[in-house]
């Protein structure tokens, strides 16, 4: 599952059922839990307002923003996302954007 450093298997604790557990401290978002999916809606939510988008007060994952005179909603649900603008320049550019 992960590789540890054997400079901290010396900091391994053996509970009272003779089970060992090392504790660690973790430098970046672990996939599935709360804290992580709470660091990326803000970051994806952030990159969309520094785009320009305004996130939407009623549904929070969904945003709207006036590109070249048309609406580009960006709506998006765990890890699908819809993008839609008439101009499908438009959304190449925000999807290049984004996924930088």
């Amino acid at each position: 599952m992960c590789e540890v450093n054997p400079e901290h298997k010396k900091n391994v604790i053996i509970d009272s059922k003779g089970r060992k557990i090392l504790f660690l401290r973790v430098i970046r978002a672990i996939y599935g839990c709360i804290e992580a999916a709470l660091l990326w809606y803000e970051l994806y939510s952030t990159t969309l307002q520094v785009m320009g988008f305004e996130v939407n007060p009623y549904d929070h994952c969904v945003a709207n923003a006036v590109i070249n005179g048309s609406q580009c909603t960006v709506a998006w649900y765990v890890d699908d996302n819809k993008i839609s603008h008439k101009d499908p320049k438009v959304v190449d550019s925000i999807l290049e954007a984004v996924t930088k």
